[in-house]
């Protein structure tokens, strides 16, 4: 085993389970190399160590699914965001390793599941230290360590140790997406979630999402003066017409296969069982 023997393990990986002893190579490859204060080597390493932990992610996540364990899937899905979002900048073009489809493919699942609301926490950061040093972090006195950059095999960080809490707020689009809202009282419907994993038969299976806006039932065929669905007490044409209210997500998915594509028979499915 060797790193060109890895790379290409990884770039043409498809299967179902990953040789485990790859990470336990890469961990002693990488201590020998930072010995040598081979930086160059060092940070490949760390890519390639990101890269099989995204397809680990993945691989679990699409397991989590099929188990019905769908808020595991969601925080696996949200780990493999963060570690493409750090890896990239570390990668050539040529560099693929079949990330394209794990971006958009992850991003497509994230669009079916029924998450909507999620806290948003407001906090004044008191201290933190670098990941590489353990400095506390100062603009004024920097350690000269750059968030984001790799130092002996290792990504550079900030870690907090002291913060203070100011607000929670309730949010649609989250910078942290672990933190889902799940109202006492009511269960989710991961319904379109269900409806798609019957058709696929592996993890690998390729497929497409178009999202377009459409206008709800209750509205469909209402008159402009009649009175609005929405039970406001006003006229349709001065209440929901033509306004987002009246409209809803429709997804049109589409599996590839060999002969043709196929597309999955129209259902409605809401957010709430």
């Amino acid at each position: 085993m060797d790193i060109n023997n890895i790379k290409e393990y990884l770039n043409s990986f498809r299967g179902d389970i990953l040789d485990q002893e790859i990470l336990i190579f890469l961990n002693i490859l990488k201590e020998n190399v930072v010995s040598q204060n081979n930086q160059i080597i060092a940070k490949e390493i760390w890519c390639l160590e990101q890269i099989y932990k995204i397809i680990h992610h993945y691989l679990e996540a699409f397991n989590n699914l099929n188990d019905k364990e769908y808020y595991a899937a969601w925080c696996l899905f949200d780990q493999i965001e963060i570690r493409l979002s750090y890896l990239r900048r570390h990668l050539s073009a040529e560099e693929t390793y079949n990330l394209e489809f794990y971006d958009r493919i992850i991003f497509q699942y994230q669009m079916l599941f029924p998450y909507k609301y999620f806290f948003s926490r407001e906090s004044v950061i008191r201290k933190s230290t670098c990941s590489i040093c353990g400095k506390i972090a100062s603009l004024r006195d920097s350690c000269g360590h750059k968030v984001g950059e790799i130092y002996d095999g290792k990504l550079c960080i900030r870690r907090i140790n002291e913060a203070q809490l100011l607000a929670i707020s309730v949010v649609q689009n989250p910078f942290d997406k672990y933190a889902v809202l799940f109202p006492e009282g009511l269960e989710y419907n991961y319904s379109m979630l269900e409806n798609l994993l019957e058709q696929l038969s592996g993890p690998y299976d390729d497929w497409g999402l178009e999202t377009i806006k459409e206008k709800r039932i209750e509205f469909v065929g209402v008159g402009r003066n009649a009175p609005c669905p929405c039970n406001s007490q006003k006229k349709y044409k001065l209440c929901c017409h033509n306004t987002v209210d009246e409209l809803f997500d429709h997804h049109r998915i589409t599996i590839y296969t060999d002969i043709p594509k196929k597309r999955i028979p129209v259902k409605m499915f809401n957010s709430w069982k």
